[in-house]
């Protein structure tokens, strides 16, 4: 069926069994984010847990933890999913004003704007308390009127107060920084429960309205009104709408939270989101997603750098066949699959990666015959076709990610470059073994 909005793509998710329902009462502290730790190692479904305790709505998680489900979220194969953003992102489709919403149906403005109406989690153990990690926030440019779309972790403080982290490259930044310096505040939405290209787009840089781009990705406008407080556009088909304003000048201790690279972040001082209204459709779902996760690191890293590592190493070698972020990498590891014409072909590809982005470390390079998503596949080539005297080489004291444990505190750490194709002269005589998968039900298995 169509994907428009967060319900059809559960649907289609429990059609292609990627999606579990968790009937018995579940704990919002900490069992939430357990059961779907436990099921991502286990490279498990989503799950949709329809009692959260002391809630009045369900709450769903681990939707875009997987390659899978990605690919089905934009229609098209795992190997497609970096070419369809990179075309989105040069093929832009504005969003289409529409007059209804169905999360007008309920509506809670002043004292009545409780955040504790929602079940939102407290993820890992080690989070500083609940946390709204899968709103898409929708902000606007105080002198342009462009609007944008972003991830921030959003911790809750109070019933209607939120600490928001703003990274310093974000252009929710520049907003805010505009804003203050004229002593106003920043009105701000945040839309949870969405049409999954809506946090595919918010995970991208993008220099206009990232609605055009999910627009692009989903091949049809994306419908919203605007919002009678702020003029804000909001995805008409959003489970759940905050509006609100950040203050000018306010700041409060905010985290930690459990970061991409599966450490625990430090504390901020960051800017508060005072929520005024809380909107929400009849049967309203509430979605998360737990930090240091798989589905973190897709919309945070993943998604939005495929495109450009396809693009450098293509660049270099018109013989690429597919490229990969795999999230377990944390973002730092990047896979090249090549059918090589010349033996220093990989070599010049891990360099390409290299500078395809600031996060990437390390760059295995492997022939054709090697799913390059599954782990397995890449640890047999790298135990089988490696030559370490050979195919191994390190870039010292390059830039990479500050967050990263082995980088110092600017950044600057070693990387490294790893040929895992099959040299030359053993080509001929190594050949995969591959048997023939059949269809284990005919036999009585499954």
């Amino acid at each position: 069926m169509p994907i428009k909005d967060l319900r059809s793509f559960l649907t289609v998710l429990s059609e292609k069994g990627q999606l579990v329902t968790v009937e018995p009462e579940v704990n919002p502290v900490h069992e939430i984010g357990s059961i779907l730790a436990t099921l991502e190692r286990k490279n498990g479904p989503a799950a949709f847990f329809r009692r959260p305790r002391g809630a009045t709505m369900p709450v769903v998680g681990g939707l875009l933890a997987s390659p899978e489900r990605i690919a089905l979220a934009l229609n098209c194969s795992k190997s497609e999913v970096p070419d369809r953003i990179a075309w989105s992102l040069e093929h832009p489709l504005p969003p289409e004003m529409v007059t209804e919403a169905p999360f007008a149906a309920n509506r809670w403005e002043g004292d009545a704007a409780d955040l504790s109406r929602l079940p939102i989690p407290t993820h890992a153990p080690g989070d500083s308390g609940p946390f709204i990690t899968a709103g898409v926030v929708i902000s606007r440019d105080p002198d342009t009127g462009v609007q944008n779309l972003s991830f921030q972790r959003m911790q809750v403080q109070g019933p209607h107060q939120v600490g928001i982290m703003i990274n310093e490259w974000r252009h929710l930044k520049g907003f805010l920084d505009k804003a203050e310096s004229r002593g106003q505040a920043l009105p701000l939405a945040v839309a949870v429960g969405v049409d999954p290209v809506l946090m595919i787009a918010a995970g991208l840089r993008y220099e206009g309205d990232e609605m055009e781009v999910a627009g692009a990705l989903r091949g049809s406008p994306v419908p919203v009104v605007r919002s009678e407080k702020s003029g804000l556009l909001l995805p008409a088909l959003a489970e759940i709408i905050l509006e609100g304003e950040i203050p000018p000048g306010v700041r409060a201790p905010e985290g930690p939270l459990a970061e991409f690279t599966g450490h625990y972040g430090r504390p901020w001082q960051s800017p508060v989101f005072l929520v005024q209204s809380i909107s929400c459709r009849e049967g309203a779902i509430y979605q998360t997603l737990n930090g240091a996760s798989f589905e973190h690191i897709n919309l945070g890293n993943v998604l939005p750098r495929e495109p450009l590592l396809k693009h450098f190493v293509s660049h270099v070698s018109k013989n690429v066949k597919a490229v990969h972020l795999p999230p377990y990498g944390s973002g730092f590891l990047a896979l090249v699959a090549v059918e090589k014409r010349n033996p220093g072909e990989p070599k010049n590809l891990a360099l390409a990666a290299m500078t395809a982005h600031v996060n990437i470390k390390n760059v295995i390079v492997v022939d054709p015959d090697v799913n390059i998503y599954d782990p397995a596949d890449v640890l047999w080539a790298l135990s089988t076709r490696v030559r370490p005297e050979e195919d191994i080489f390190y870039v010292k004291n390059a830039q990479g990610h500050e967050l990263d444990p082995t980088s110092d505190s600017r950044g600057v750490q070693t990387k490294m470059g790893i040929d895992a194709t099959i040299s030359e002269d053993r080509a001929g005589h190594y050949k995969k073994v591959v048997y023939s998968t059949v269809d284990l039900s005919l036999y009585g298995l499954t």
